[in-house]
């Protein structure tokens, strides 16, 4: 009846489970048992592959090398090219035996002593090799092994007893032999399973009862165990060991789950709670949980310890644990005990357990394997934190590789990262991070083949170093790749063809067909533009007619041309045509203006000679004449240089109406310069009899209110109080002294164009009046109100009353102010005495001139079309802001105030509230705009203004322009400065949807972000030496020009600048610093040295960085990392350098 219920028991617990479907889990493969024994632990997967860690000195892992390992690795076996799939594996001492699902056995390993059973003719062998095992002819199949010390044991089919190695006492003990055992009537003995360990094995036959097999030799005996009156059954049993004592553990669990133990008891791995001696049979060890009885349906030994399962799934544990292998969470000794496990506190059940040498394993419910005990059997990976006193998953070493699309790559092209994760069970899963040295790339998700990509296009020329990192998952250990050199070099520069459409001799101009061919994926063309002359590319910068679009371009006369390229890799190319076919006709010479003004009037600002310039043309100037008659020179009209001066003398003489003057040349057409005479004389107006005037009567003291002196006309026959005055002078409430310009003494001038400008001439003596006003040093401005009509003006002052006026406010300032827009002009700021000197005057004859002049119809829209491809639109005027140095007919332009900013403004018509609004300096040569230091304001009569601040004259416009957004900066820290940067031109992504934030940034690029910024002009100096690893065609070349000669950057030497050397951030602190002292010019405010004391790494800052590090400290631009250090050597990231540019550009003003 007994042996009824043991099998129903043995279906129950066993077979049941077999037949419930198998639980998902990630990894789809897991493990179904565990064996180990002394340093080396064997498992078998659910397809019936074996897994080996631990020590393989001998070979046993059976993968064909002695190479140990601290992470299971999988072992593949085939046998005439099919994979054997296997029930049991057992490692021996340093050998292994396994039974194959056919019932075959396979060996590994030391055969010192016979134990692989291979014969006497093999010493050793590191794969697995098939044991092929006879039984009179037949092929024996078997069902069950153990491996001992150098012993091993197996049941065939039948249940029958075959054993070989050290101690058999068998003939031949190097191969396998049968041992038919009989019990006491002589009958057969069937055994239904056995286990070994160390020198110890022990089976159960067929009626429950315990064997003896081997105890340090092979001593089949029955050991008759007695539970009172009958014979106990036993269900299962397992073998132990006392490793180097001398001891031994066994254990066994009866048919209704009493523990049976028996062998050395000094750690009390007996499970009586008592240190005693060896105890020589099974005696049966009760254990209670509050007081009731607890049913084991599993048990294993390892080295003094023991595991168990209970019939509720509870993990028992008792003996040694020296190394926390009871996994109670201590390293205490105890007798048996129930332990909890549980996995991220979530309590969970074991349903196999395996006791090793000072180690234990688990199995869960979803075939996963779990250890703890000695860090050195683990599985971990020997990741050195030591014993492990709780369980903890096993994790997996997966491989990892990584490949480039291509072996090496040309700037801009772009390049495919492959990360390719495998591993033994099924495919990783999770995220990888791409790696350039220190430098993320990006991070991607690994798709469900185990690879992951990341395509990157913009990698400097350089040798880069990629390696990936795979952070783990569930099953699989972190992971990295070794280094990957790859390298990026710069394409071809662009190739270019100019062809003309002919090449015989014609009147006509001839027409320059262009075509390019550009190098390197990913690269194209940049730019394309020609100027006049032979140049080379530096001549470009800021310069040149646009061809991209055209493709071809009309030369009239011949000499050589000259055409640009550069591609968006940076390269530039220069071809040079020289065009030798044209045939010219005579050319006609030109004046300029050719219209004037003159007013009879003595008083009038009109009243004085006519002057208009000549353009020879290779011809020379025959006569004037007024219709039939001839003006005589030097009488009527003089020729100085290139000008015609009709003298006020003759122009009195003149009919007030129109006079045209006809000038004659040797050769071509003649030119007309038509005079409009008028006469403001105003009529005299009688004196009234005065009245009497009334006794007055007192009254209070007036409010004070600004004070106005008025000009009049200074025709001394007007007496009439109704007499508008040209200039009024007013001082405002803060000190300014405002001159508001009567629109009459305005001269209107037509242009060769068509257009009109008027003019004001500022007499000498209105400037001294206005500058004895001036009374606040600090705030010496000086405004000049004008109520113009046209879209040009040009107000003239007369350079000795600036150099006065400077001279006495060496910060005064002289603003033009006019209906659509205004110009200031520092009055320090001009060399006047170089520039009468180029002139050949002194300072008295020289004429200052400030226009301002809305553009041509043709420029305003260009800049629309360019608006509509760049997001803006345009708001107010598109103004041509112009000062020149004019004397004897001469003219000098003055476009740059070496560095010193003012300031312009623009009338804008209208915004709405949260528009992005700002300034922009338009080049029509090359249809670029660039962004201009902007704040937002009002006039004095309420209308909004965009304010401008600027170290050089141009053209402008007032734009309204969407935030860029990219799409990796969604979230980033760094988000909104970087997009406030892109909307104005000063940042790029490296496309419309990365800006790439974690990338580095270079010393080029940086001076290339503050050259921007700042609005600094790149005009070419020929005078500028650069550096001679800065080639003139590199992208950056300009900027980096702009940079070094504005003071904001230096060279590593004085020939070495180091482009593309990474920046750090102590080093664009410097940059930054110097930024501040330009904008001042009078340099920041000293800083207390204490400043610095904010960074905890302030000693590893570099001496000739501490101040500007204090300086850009102190004014909120460096606000330091997250753990109150700067990181001076740190290589600045794109983002950092847009966040440290930004708080700049605010702390200065330059961003509203």
């Amino acid at each position: 009846m007994k042996r009824w219920l043991a099998a129903i028991m043995v279906v129950i617990l066993f077979v049941y489970p077999m037949l419930l479907p198998p639980k998902a889990s990630a990894a789809g493969t897991m493990f179904t048992s565990v064996a180990s024994q002394l340093g080396t632990t064997m498992a078998l997967d659910a397809s019936g592959q074996i897994w080996a860690w631990g020590s393989n000195i001998s070979g046993q892992f059976g993968d064909g090398t002695n190479v140990s390992s601290h992470t299971p690795k999988k072992i593949t076996v085939m046998d005439n090219g099919a994979t054997v799939t296997f029930k049991e594996v057992k490692p021996g001492f340093n050998s292994a035996l396994a039974l194959d699902t056919s019932g075959q056995l396979w060996s590994t390993g030391d055969n010192g002593d016979g134990q692989l059973g291979l014969g006497a003719g093999t010493a050793s062998t590191m794969v697995w090799t098939k044991v092929e095992v006879m039984d009179g002819g037949t092929a024996v199949t078997f069902k069950k092994i153990a491996s001992l010390r150098t012993t091993s044991l197996a049941l065939d089919s039948n249940g029958t007893l075959w054993i070989w190695g050290f101690r058999t006492w068998t003939p031949d003990p190097y191969v396998p032999t049968k041992r038919e055992l009989t019990d006491g009537n002589g009958d057969p003995v069937v055994f239904e399973t056995l286990e070994g360990n160390e020198e110890n094995g022990i089976a159960i036959d067929s009626t429950q009862h315990i064997w003896e097999i081997f105890h340090g030799q092979y001593m089949p005996t029955p050991l008759g165990v007695m539970d009172g009156a009958l014979e106990a059954e036993f269900q299962s049993i397992a073998v132990g060991a006392g490793y180097g004592t001398g001891t031994f553990l066994m254990l066994s669990i009866d048919s209704i789950g009493n523990v049976w133990t028996w062998g050395g008891n000094d750690q009390g791995q007996l499970g009586d709670g008592q240190i005693s001696s060896d105890r020589w049979f099974p005696e049966k060890n009760p254990v209670l949980d509050n007081g009731n009885p607890v049913k084991f349906t599993q048990v294993s030994g390892g080295n003094k310890h023991v595991l168990a399962l209970d019939e509720n799934g509870d993990m028992w544990t008792w003996g040694l644990n020296a190394a926390g292998q009871l996994g109670d969470g201590t390293t205490l000794n105890s007798a048996p005990h129930k332990v909890a496990v549980s996995d991220n506190g979530t309590s969970f059940q074991f349903v196999s357990l395996t006791a090793g040498f000072d180690v234990s394993y688990g199995l869960d419910q979803d075939g996963r394997l779990w250890s703890w005990g000695s860090e050195y059997m683990l599985g971990d990976g020997g990741n050195g934190t030591g014993s492990q006193a709780t369980p903890v998953k096993i994790f997996l070493q997966p491989a990892i590789t990584l490949q480039t699309s291509v072996a090496s790559s040309t700037y801009l092209q772009p390049i495919t990262l492959t990360a390719s994760l495998t591993g033994d069970l099924d495919i990783p899963t999770g995220n990888v991070e791409f790696r350039d040295g220190g430098l993320l790339l990006g991070s991607s998700s690994l798709a469900a083949n185990g690879t992951a990509t990341l395509t990157v296009s913009s990698l400097q020329p350089r040798t880069h170093t990629f390696t990936v990192h795979y952070a783990g998952d569930d099953y699989y250990l972190a992971r990295s790749t070794n280094n990957l050199a790859f390298q990026v070099t710069m394409p071809d520069a662009p190739v270019i063809s100019i062809t003309p459409s002919t090449t015989a001799q014609t009147n006509d101009p001839v027409t320059l067909n262009v075509t390019t061919s550009t190098y390197g994926i990913g690269n194209s063309l940049h730019s394309l533009k020609w100027l006049p002359g032979d140049h080379g590319a530096a001549a470009f910068a800021g310069a040149g007619t646009d061809l991209l679009a055209a493709g071809s371009f009309d030369v009239a006369s011949n000499g050589s041309y000259t055409v640009y390229a550069k591609d968006l890799a940076g390269n530039e190319t220069v071809r040079k045509m020289e065009v030798a076919n044209i045939v010219p006709l005579p050319n006609d010479s030109l004046i300029s203006p050719v219209a004037a003004s003159f007013d009879k009037y003595t008083g009038a600002v009109a009243n004085v000679d006519v002057a208009t310039g000549l353009t020879l043309n290779g011809n020379t100037l025959s006569s004037v004449a007024n219709g039939a008659a001839a003006l005589v020179l030097g009488t009527d009209y003089t020729v100085t240089g290139s000008t015609v001066t009709i003298l006020k003398a003759y122009m009195m003489s003149q009919p007030v109406g129109t006079t045209s003057l006809t000038f004659m040349f040797s050769g071509g057409a003649a030119q007309t310069l038509t005079i409009t005479v008028g006469d403001s004389t105003p009529s005299p107006t009688p004196t009234p009899t005065p009245t009497p005037t009334p006794t007055p009567t007192p009254s209070a003291t007036p409010s004070p209110s600004p004070t106005a002196t008025q000009i009049p006309s200074p025709n001394p026959a007007s007496t009439s109080s109704n007499v508008r005055p040209n200039y009024q002078i007013v001082t405002d409430s803060s000190g300014r002294v405002v001159v508001i310009v009567d629109p009459s003494v305005l001269v209107t001038e037509k242009k060769p164009d068509g257009t009109n400008v008027q003019k004001l001439m500022v007499p000498e003596s209105i400037l001294n009046q206005v500058a004895g006003q001036l009374k606040d040093p600090a705030n010496p401005i000086i405004i000049i109100r004008i109520d113009n009509k046209e879209s040009a003006v040009q107000v003239q002052l007369p350079a000795s009353s600036i150099a006065a006026i400077g001279k006495t406010f060496s910060n005064a300032v002289i603003e033009v102010e006019i209906k659509g827009s205004s110009m200031q002009l520092k009055a320090s700021v001009l060399d006047l005495e170089k520039l009468a000197k180029r002139l050949g005057v002194s300072v008295s004859e020289l004429k200052i001139n400030s226009t301002m002049e809305q553009v041509s119809d043709t420029v305003r829209n260009e800049l629309t079309r360019v608006g509509n491809d760049k997001g803006f639109s345009l708001l107010g005027s598109v103004v041509d802001f112009k000062v020149t140095a004019e004397a004897n007919g001469q003219t000098v332009d003055i476009s740059d105030f070496g560095g010193t900013y003012m300031v312009q403004a623009i009338v804008i018509d209208q915004t709405v509230a949260g528009d992005l609004v700002f300034a922009v300096h338009y080049d029509p040569a090359t249809r670029q705009v660039s962004y201009i230091p902007t704040q937002l304001g009002e006039r004095n009569n309420g209308s909004k203004q965009a304010v401008m601040r600027t170290p050089h004259h141009s053209i402008y416009a007032v734009i309204r322009k969407d935030a860029p957004s990219f799409a990796d900066m969604q979230g980033h820290w760094a988000k909104a400065e970087v997009e406030q940067l892109a909307a104005r031109f000063i940042v790029n992504g490296i496309s419309a949807e990365r800006f790439a934030s974690n990338d580095s940034i270079t010393r080029a690029e940086f001076a290339s972000l503050l050259v921007r910024g700042m609005g600094i002009s790149l005009k070419h100096d020929s005078e500028y030496k650069g550096f001679t690893d800065i080639a003139p065609t590199a992208w950056y070349a300009s900027a980096v020009e702009a940079a070094v000669r504005a003071g904001l950057v230096q060279g590593l030497t004085t020939e070495r600048f180091g482009p593309n050397e990474q920046i750090s951030r102590e080093q664009m602190a410097v940059m930054i610093a110097r930024a501040l002292t330009i904008v001042s010019k009078d340099g920041t405010e000293p800083v207390d040295s204490g400043a610095q004391a904010a960074f905890a790494d302030q000693d590893l800052i570099s001496p000739w960085a501490e101040t500007a590090v204090a300086e850009t400290a102190k004014a909120g631009i460096i606000t330091g990392m997250a753990d109150q250090t700067f990181a001076p050597k740190d290589f600045a990231t794109r983002a950092q350098a847009a966040v440290m540019l930004n708080r700049f550009l605010q702390a200065v003003g330059f961003i509203g």
